[in-house]
């Protein structure tokens, strides 16, 4: 539901109130980061029920926000809502990844990524339907209505107490017998010095540029593609094949990681290559479409909402319609879709890789926090990049008066950083991934502050 709401842009809210998303989407972000880093510990220690459970339940607060927003104006509320919901982001993500990439063995990695993103984007999909069908009849709509709010916040609830029909990891076995855990309890002293080494493993270090930007690109393509150029109900279909493309990509690229005829070195070498050629194909295209908008620097226009402030133009953006504008909407939504197909192999390869450096849950569950965290500093920076003078979205005032580039240089930002995201993954895609996972000290297994011996199957 989170998915669908950002992906309609401005989380559902008018696009003059972009800098009201963006502010939410900074504090998500700085408390997200936080948080991640250690919610691996924290797995750890309690187990991934509790951490799924609240923290799925701060997403409905966060959502309730921006209901409220719609009658109070409140960005006070947001803000809060964001800080907590950025608390609850960091447990329920690092327990996901920790599921998804410690419970399967060697050869499904990619599968399970594929079953983890088709599900997860059912969400983003169904999501996209509710404003669709609530909102069809009025083109002319500025955001999401009370409806669609309301009926996010109940699924929501729904799912995070779903997380309660789980087992306990200690219950959970893989085919071969083996448990899907390797330390039964663990110290909190234990925990955060084995969070902080991971600052030492240069294959962290090497996937950093990666982890970065795969959250970075949102706000480009959420914002200033769908949001700032689209009516609502053509946002929340853009949206709704987004995530679409997303469940087909993720199946078949897992598929393709998977893929039983290869070694797995050179399944990791050949899926590189294939999302760096399909990357490059995706953002060429999105080059040529954001040569037609952008704000100019000498078309502001005055503030309805602060007298004698300045802001964009949304003269300077296009306003399609899929049924008014059928002709104008085709190319953008393609694009949109490729956007969808290369953010599935994007983020599905990060995990994928991290998965095939770890066959233990509990390490899986730091390397998850550990990617969570990196990849939420990009989400605080890229609001900034937007509303700069060089973003498609510039905040009223000076940026405003003075955009540059016509957002091109924003769409330059994202590119760049994809690039360094594939030159960092080549090192670990072609030197770190073994056939088979080799533990570091797979014949020691530490209990708090006690050692004992590990034999690989209890």
């Amino acid at each position: 539901m989170f998915n669908a709401l950002q992906g309609t842009g401005s989380y559902g809210l008018s696009p003059k109130d972009s800098d009201v998303g963006n502010h939410a989407s900074t504090a998500l972000s700085c408390v997200f980061a936080i948080s991640s880093l250690f919610a691996g510990a924290l797995f750890n220690i309690f187990g991934h029920r509790l951490l799924l459970i609240i923290g799925g339940l701060t997403y409905c607060l966060y959502v309730g926000s921006f209901l409220a927003y719609h009658y109070i104006t409140s960005i006070v509320f947001v803000v809060v809502a964001s800080c907590l919901l950025g608390i609850g982001a960091g447990w329920l993500w690092c327990a996901q990844g920790a599921v998804m990439m410690g419970y399967p063995e060697e050869g499904d990695k990619g599968k399970y990524f594929a079953i983890f993103w088709a599900i997860f984007n059912c969400g983003g999909v169904i999501g996209n339907v509710i404003p669709l069908i609530l909102q069809w009849n009025d083109a002319d709509a500025g955001g999401a209505s009370t409806g669609a709010y309301g009926t996010y916040m109940v699924v929501m609830v729904i799912g995070a107490l779903l997380s309660l029909l789980l087992l306990p990891t200690s219950k959970v076995f893989r085919r071969d017998g083996t448990n899907v855990v390797r330390v039964r309890y663990s110290s909190p002293t234990s925990e955060l010095i084995s969070v902080f080494k991971l600052f030492l493993d240069w294959r962290m270090l090497c996937l950093i540029p990666m982890f970065f930007t795969s959250n970075w690109i949102y706000t480009y393509q959420f914002n200033a593609v769908n949001a700032f150029n689209f009516t609502i109900r053509t946002r929340a279909m853009n949206s709704m094949f987004y995530w679409l493309a997303q469940i087909f990509a993720s199946i078949a690229y897992g598929q393709f990681l998977d893929k039983r005829e290869w070694s797995r070195p050179k399944r990791a070498r050949y899926g590189l290559i294939l999302l760096t050629i399909l990357l490059g194909g995706t953002w060429a295209g999105g080059f040529f479409f954001q040569r037609t908008f952008g704000p100019r620097n000498d078309n502001a226009v005055p503030d309805p909402l602060n007298p004698g402030s300045l802001i964009k133009n949304p003269a300077d953006f296009h306003h399609i319609d899929l049924v008014t504008n059928t002709k104008d909407f085709i190319g953008p939504f393609f694009l949109y879709l490729a956007y969808g197909v290369t953010d599935a192999m994007y983020q599905g390869f990060s995990y994928w890789l991290m998965g095939a450096l770890t066959n233990d849950t509990n390490q899986a569950a730091r390397f998850a926090g550990f990617y969570k965290f990196v990849q939420n500093l990009g989400g605080v920076l890229a609001p900034v990049v937007q509303t700069s003078i060089i973003g498609n979205g510039p905040s009223a005032g000076y940026n405003a008066v003075n955009a540059q580039t016509r957002g091109m240089g924003e769409f330059l930002v994202c590119v760049v950083l994809i690039g360094l995201g594939v030159l960092g993954a080549v090192p670990v895609a072609f030197r770190a991934v073994q056939e088979h996972t080799i533990e570091e000290g797979d014949d020691i297994i530490e209990l708090g502050d006690k050692q004992e011996l590990y034999d690989g199957k209890n």
